[in-house]
C-alpha cells in the first residue's frame, strides 16, 4: 500500500484549561478539550449546526510552552493528523483514533460567538471542523438502507504514514472508520477492498452502550466528498507525496508507557 495523506484542521474553544502530564521518560503532553459547531446544510436547503467535542494531544517543546498560556474559552486553530493507537487491558485489544497535533495557534475571539452547553463548557459557532485523507479501503464497502430508504455506508481506510527521518520498515499505517450517506454511499459502495480513496469530511465521536453494559466510543470521520484515485495509491509503488505530508513532530518515544483514556472528558 502506498503512503497516503492525513490531515486535520480544527478552530474551536477550550472547554477548560488543558492537563499538562509526563511519561515516565518525561515527555510532556498536553491534553486539549475542544467544543465547536459545525454547520451544514440539508438536502431541503436549511442550515443545521451540529455540536463537536474533541480531545486534541500536543506533545514534546509545544506542550510545554503552551500548557501554562491557554485558558478556558481560548478559540483554538489546531493543524494536525488522525492517529490510531492499540493497546491491551485485562487480556482485551482496545484501539482509539486521536488527534494529534503538529501545530496549534490561539486566535483573536473578537466577533465570534461562542454558546455555553448544558455543562457552562463554552463552543464556538460556525467552527472549523475538516478531516483530508488518502488511503487504502480494508475491506469492502458495507452499503446499506435505512427505514426510510436513505442510503448509508461504512469504510475502513487504512492511511499509511512514515514520519521524517523513520525507515521505510518503521512506516506506520492508521485504521480510520469513514461514513458517508445518500448518492456518495451509494457511489461509495460500488468500490472494492485495496481501492485508493480521497476523503473530505468532518470528524465525529460516536458513543453507545455495548452488550456488557459499558460505555463505548468511536472516533469516525462523515465523509462530504469522496474521490477514487486511479494512479498511485492502487499501485504498489505508489506516487510521491506532496511536500506538506512530512511536516510536524517526530516524537512518539515513551507514548508506550503513557496508555490513553478510554472515555472522552466531556
Amino acid at each position: 500500500m502506498a503512503r497516503g495523506l492525513n490531515r486535520v484542521f480544527l478552530i474551536g474553544t477550550l472547554t477548560h484549561r488543558p492537563d499538562m502530564r509526563y511519561t515516565p521518560g518525561g515527555l510532556a503532553i498536553l491534553d486539549l478539550s475542544l467544543a465547536g459547531q459545525d454547520t451544514l446544510t440539508d438536502e431541503t436547503g436549511q442550515e443545521r449546526e451540529i455540536p463537536w467535542y474533541h480531545r486534541v494531544r500536543l506533545l514534546g517543546r509545544q506542550a510545554e510552552m503552551w500548557g501554562d498560556v491557554l485558558e478556558r474559552g481560548q478559540l483554538l486553530f489546531v493543524e494536525g493528523r488522525l492517529e490510531y493507537r492499540q493497546w491491551e487491558r485485562d487480556g482485551e485489544k482496545r484501539s482509539e483514533v486521536q488527534v494529534r497535533a503538529d501545530f496549534i495557534d490561539p486566535l483573536d475571539a473578537r466577533g465570534r460567538e461562542t454558546l455555553e452547553d448544558a455543562k457552562n463548557q463554552p463552543r464556538l459557532r460556525r467552527a472549523l471542523n475538516q478531516v483530508i485523507l488518502m488511503g487504502n479501503l480494508t475491506r469492502d464497502p458495507d452499503l446499506r438502507y435505512t427505514p426510510q430508504g436513505t442510503a448509508v455506508v461504512r469504510l475502513g481506510l487504512a492511511v499509511n504514514e512514515r514520519r521524517r527521518g523513520q525507515a521505510p520498515e518503521e512506516e506506520r499505517t492508521h485504521f480510520i472508520e469513514v461514513q458517508a450517506w445518500r448518492e456518495l454511499a451509494e457511489w461509495a459502495g460500488e468500490l472494492r477492498k485495496g481501492d485508493g480513496l480521497l476523503v473530505i469530511g468532518r470528524l465525529v465521536n460516536d458513543s453507545w452502550t455495548g452488550s456488557d453494559g459499558e460505555r463505548r466510543f468511536q472516533t469516525r470521520v462523515e465523509a462530504l466528498r469522496l474521490e477514487h484515485p486511479t494512479r498511485g495509491l492502487a499501485q504498489a509503488g505508489g506516487s510521491k507525496p506532496p511536500k506538506d505530508q512530512t511536516g510536524g513532530m517526530d516524537i512518539d518515544e515513551g507514548l508506550e508507557d503513557f496508555p490513553p483514556e478510554e472515555e472522552l472528558p466531556f
